[in-house]
């Protein structure tokens, strides 16, 4: 099945689709139902603490919802060009 390379174009097509909105779907999830609390801080050395924990988890969402999106557009790419190279074989006179 895999030997052709325009059915290997569409399986790409379909995995690389299927991870772009897995990761829309992803982002906005974390966007629908963000919940930041910062309440019970003493100090100012606190307040930093807090928040910047809540930065750091943030930082690592968007970096692996970034990678994700980069593998799927790069998939979605490496396919369209499976399919118009090897789709245009069969129609040469």
């Amino acid at each position: 099945m895999l030997d052709d390379p325009k059915r290997s174009g569409v399986l790409l097509m379909a995995i690389g689709l299927v991870m772009i909105i897995v990761v829309f779907v992803f982002a906005l999830n974390e966007y629908m139902h963000v919940q930041v609390k910062l309440s019970g801080a003493t100090n100012i050395m606190e307040a930093l603490s807090k928040s910047s924990r809540l930065l750091i988890e943030l930082l690592f969402k968007v970096a692996f919802l970034g990678i994700a999106l980069a593998a799927g557009a790069t998939l979605v790419r490496y396919a369209t060009s499976l399919i118009k190279i090897h789709g245009n074989e069969g129609n040469e006179d």
